[in-house]
């Protein structure tokens, strides 16, 4: 009896967007070599008690830190682990795991690993061997990842050709086409939305701007945390390192404009740095968009569905310019590789568009490495060195990677210092594979603050619990140190026997007495 065309549901765990990006090459692979449906989700936003009813699922996740699984994979895991579960609940299910990690760390790719094991270990028959992708490799994750996926979609059509009828065109260069965006921008009479936003100055309607932009990002559309838990002014930007020193470490204070700031030593503050506005302006100019114009952006028909209603609420128009400010990171993200791909399908330039070809290949992918993640070659960079390329902006709003913030371990006690939060941060700057100097974009940024001349600077602010006990040791870790910093100041604040703590940057060392 012939088997009925079946559907494919692609599943990611992904912390800076990479296990992301790879997952919808999946999706869009699939479709092209025919697949009846093919579904790309978090797996935070899919039930894992549904994974019986599925047959096929290609689960695509990275592993974060001391191999730590991405939050989006923590509900999940926790309802796989579930000692109810037997050996046959995934009888049914075929499955193959693709994990990417840094084999720099001694838990490489510890969260594909684990999960593979669990899916075996409750029945679940894997497709192929799982694949593992390694950021030390010369062309990074995708080393591993270009052919797997190839030995995948064999391995599927053997096992069951309904499911990719046209399996042959996924390698076929010349069957690529482009779909519409998923994400459509909406633009609207400047004079009509004038009258709603002309008299909102107070930081409360900040807070509702930047809750309502960031929830109108494709990236960041599924976080349900958008608004800013505080805003902090800047009132210390102190050197702990001498001039001639090779690492530039600073002791930052930051006052909470608002009372009832709450946190614990260990937990950590999560920030929204500013982009430079030059490079805002210089991106904005190139793709020839309004920068006083407002839009709203929103998922099209078929993507609209997976947007719950409170996110839809927060949908406003926005100036432009202020939307690819708090969302897309023009100036310091490097793009993916389907940019390129995308880029290639607007380039009126011959030369141009048959550069963006080759990236956007098989062939080409070490090149491309080489041009781009090495040398972490910003949006801006990439849409200059290809003039001829005029991408619509729903494009732009969809690839471009989303302005992210950084999170830094508190090194200060609230018992010490109410209202208050320290952080002890290394400025971060490297030079690249071509000599050219590169700066990390929140560090830098705060570095640049002057609590005198800043005071109208307004850091938007997250508090986020710590996930790690605290521990003590001869030699100490970055992250630890804050938590010792945190803790003496503490103790030192009630009064306790703790009397000094001497550290040394240099060695990572510590003794308390």
């Amino acid at each position: 009896m012939e088997e009925k065309p079946s559907g494919l549901l692609v599943l990611y765990a992904s912390q800076t967007g990479n296990a992301m990006d790879a997952a919808e090459r999946v999706g869009r692979e699939a479709e092209r070599g025919g697949c009846p449906s093919v579904t790309v989700l978090s797996m935070d936003r899919f039930d894992a008690s549904r994974l019986p009813d599925e047959k096929t699922v290609i689960f695509v996740v990275s592993t974060t830190g001391q191999g730590d699984a991405p939050d989006s994979m923590k509900a999940f895991w926790r309802f796989l682990l579930q000692r109810n579960l037997n050996n046959r609940w995934l009888e049914d299910l075929h499955y193959a795991v693709f994990g990417l990690g840094d084999s720099g760390y001694q838990k490489y790719n510890f969260s594909a690993k684990k999960l593979d094991k669990r899916l075996s270990d409750l029945g679940a028959k894997s497709i192929i061997k799982k694949g593992l992708g390694d950021d030390q490799h010369h062309s990074g994750y995708e080393g591993a990842f270009d052919p797997w996926l190839s030995s995948l979609w064999n391995m599927l059509n053997h096992m069951n050709p309904t499911i990719l009828p046209r399996v042959s065109d996924i390698s076929n260069s010349h069957m690529k086409t482009l779909d519409h965006s998923k994400f459509q921008v909406i633009y609207h009479n400047a004079d009509e939305v004038e009258v709603h936003v002309s008299t909102i100055s107070d930081l409360k309607s900040t807070e509702k701007m930047i809750e309502s932009t960031r929830s109108m990002s494709p990236a960041l559309c599924f976080c349900d945390d958008n608004k800013p838990h505080h805003f902090l002014r800047m009132i210390t930007n102190q050197h702990l390192t001498k001039v001639d020193y090779g690492r530039d470490v600073r002791h930052f204070e930051f006052e909470a404009l608002s009372p009832g700031m709450d946190y614990q030593v260990g937990d950590v503050v999560e920030i929204l740095p500013s982009q430079d506005p030059i490079a805002v302006d210089a991106f904005i100019q190139h793709c020839n968009l309004d920068q006083d114009c407002y839009i709203t952006v929103q998922p099209r028909d078929n993507e609209k569905q997976s947007i719950d209603s409170h996110v839809k609420s927060l949908m406003h128009p926005v100036k432009l310019k202020d939307f690819v400010a708090l969302t897309m990171d023009v100036a310091s993200a490097s793009p993916r590789r389907y940019f390129f791909e995308v880029m290639s399908f607007y380039a009126t330039a011959e030369h141009e568009k048959e550069r963006l070809q080759y990236f956007a290949s098989p062939e080409g992918r070490d090149d491309l490495y080489q041009y781009n993640q090495k040398e972490r070659r910003t949006v801006l960079e990439v849409l200059e060195d290809f003039p001829s390329v005029q991408m619509p902006f729903e494009w732009l709003v969809q690839m471009v990677p989303p302005l992210k913030t950084r999170a830094f371990s508190i090194s200060s006690s609230p018992s010490a210092h109410p209202n208050q939060v320290h952080l002890t941060v290394s400025i971060v700057s490297w030079i690249t594979p071509f000599k050219r100097k590169r700066h990390g974009l929140c560090s830098s940024w705060l570095a640049g603050l002057d609590p005198f001349e800043s005071k109208g600077v307004y850091i938007p602010a997250w508090i986020r619990r710590g996930i790690r006990k605290m521990i003590f040791y001869t030699r100490i870790s970055g992250y630890l140190m804050h938590k010792i910093m945190g803790c003496y100041r503490r103790r030192r604040a009630e009064g306790s026997l703790l009397l000094s703590l001497e550290i040394s940057p240099r060695r990572s060392m510590c003794s308390i007495r």
